[in-house]
């Protein structure tokens, strides 16, 4: 095993890029740093040696999929370990289509693409005949779709998960999804001067924690959570988080079982 110099926490770039995008092979991305692809908290970075902190933001300068939400659901795929090859997916929010289109590309068998706009799907994914185009249409308005996914996606802008996951969730067979929570839309009472921007560590913590919490009301169980690879444009960190419907369960005991995730998930900060 290659053994790299290390100095103040920080480790070399390249190794962080292994560790984080196992799926992409390691002499692409290799060429992809040497050829100014990587840009590390923003900048373009070339030198496979620099040492970077390991929770440094990581991405390409040239774009994998057609909008930002892909890299962040490709953040939660490594993160979280969710099963995508031959499943039907439900999209809820699908915008552009980011989300669609990572799953297509990871082997989904197809996926219904809702959005309560209108032609904001990239036109690559609108006219492949995997994606199911649902627009102008609210998710929370639809009792079932054909064929039923196996479970579901959402990146849900402007209002907040609760009174919704559980509702795309019925939907599938499953009955488990990843959303990406955004803390901005989760502030049941922003402060004043509120820029949209969560930028306090414990309000961040209490906001997330108390979003699983009002979710387990509804009967939605948390069973992983990551940050996302990418922060929100506005610079907000935003969370991906593993649900799943549930029945017979003890809500003290998901309660406090939220509390030690948040807590471990909230360790390095």
């Amino acid at each position: 095993m290659t053994s790299y110099p290390r100095r103040a926490g920080k480790i070399p770039l390249l190794q962080l890029l292994y560790r984080r995008f196992p799926d992409i092979p390691k002499d692409e991305l290799y060429a992809r740093l040497l050829c100014g692809e990587v840009r590390v908290d923003g900048s373009t970075e070339k030198d496979p040696k620099a040492l970077v902190k390991p929770a440094a933001e990581l991405g390409f300068s040239r774009q994998r999929y057609v909008s930002r939400g892909g890299d962040k659901l490709e953040s939660a795929f490594l993160g979280l370990g969710f099963p995508v090859t031959d499943k039907v997916f439900v999209d809820a929010g699908s915008s552009t289509g980011g989300f669609t289109h990572f799953l297509l590309l990871h082997g989904a068998r197809s996926v219904h693409a809702v959005d309560v706009g209108y032609n904001q799907l990239d036109y690559s994914l609108r006219t492949d005949p995997r994606v199911i185009v649902h627009e102008r249409t609210n998710i929370l308005s639809l009792k079932s779709l054909d064929p039923r996914p196996d479970a579901a996606v959402g990146d849900l802008s402007f209002r907040s998960l609760r009174g919704v996951v559980d509702h795309v969730l019925s939907l599938t067979s499953e009955g488990w999804g990843v959303f990406l929570l955004k803390p901005q839309f989760e502030l049941n009472a922003p402060y004043d001067d509120f820029n949209g921007i969560v930028s306090d560590d414990s309000l961040l913590q209490h906001t997330v924690e108390e979003t699983l919490c009002a979710l387990a009301d509804d009967s939605v169980l948390t069973e992983k959570i990551c940050r996302a690879g990418i922060k929100g444009r506005k610079g907000n960190q935003e969370y991906l988080v593993l649900l799943r419907s549930g029945s017979s369960f003890s809500l003290k005991e998901e309660r406090r079982r939220i509390r030690d995730l948040i807590r471990e998930e909230f360790s390095g900060f």
